[in-house]
């Protein structure tokens, strides 16, 4: 005689209950910015930290990505330059960043090595599927302007404003 839970009744209510607890803590963690921030929380801080660590790798400019200086500038690029319809959707690309490879290697994203870190990338910055790109080049974008905007970057590649005269 046959069980009388299946094996895909189990998975369904696995992920059923899954998505409504990630849902309502998810809303919760993502919503609740750090102190001191205006829009990033906590785990945001770190997911743009360790994102920033493989975008700007030591070598490049004076200083890399990841020493905590990134976080402050991209929120203050969400909360003062990027259309307020359009930062809740980038927060939401942050977290599917963080926790879709807890199924595929076993981690969040922030706890990857940076050699993972950086195959994650650049499966994300491949072209298809296309969304996935989009939210990639997004996410570049954002974290690109808050880390070359630095003092110490600007400085390194000459960077002027202001009149030449």
């Amino acid at each position: 005689m046959g069980s009388l839970v299946s094996r895909r009744t189990v998975l369904f209510s696995g992920v059923a209950a899954g998505g409504v607890l990630a849902a309502a803590g998810g809303l919760r963690w993502a919503r609740t910015p750090a102190v001191g921030f205006l829009v990033l929380s906590r785990p945001e801080i770190g997911i743009v930290e360790a994102t920033s660590r493989i975008l700007f790798p030591p070598g490049i400019f004076p200083v890399a990505g990841g020493d905590g200086q990134t976080a402050p500038e991209v929120d203050r690029i969400l909360a003062e330059v990027i259309e307020p319809k359009t930062v809740a959707p980038f927060r939401t690309m942050l977290a599917a960043l963080e926790w879709g490879t807890l199924v595929s290697r076993g981690t969040r994203f922030s706890q990857l090595q940076p050699d993972e870190a950086k195959h994650v990338l650049d499966v994300w910055g491949s072209e298809n599927p296309f969304p996935r790109r989009v939210a990639f080049d997004s996410l570049q974008a954002v974290i690109g302007m808050a880390f070359l905007r630095r003092r110490e970057v600007l400085d390194a590649i000459d960077w002027r404003t202001g009149c030449f005269g």
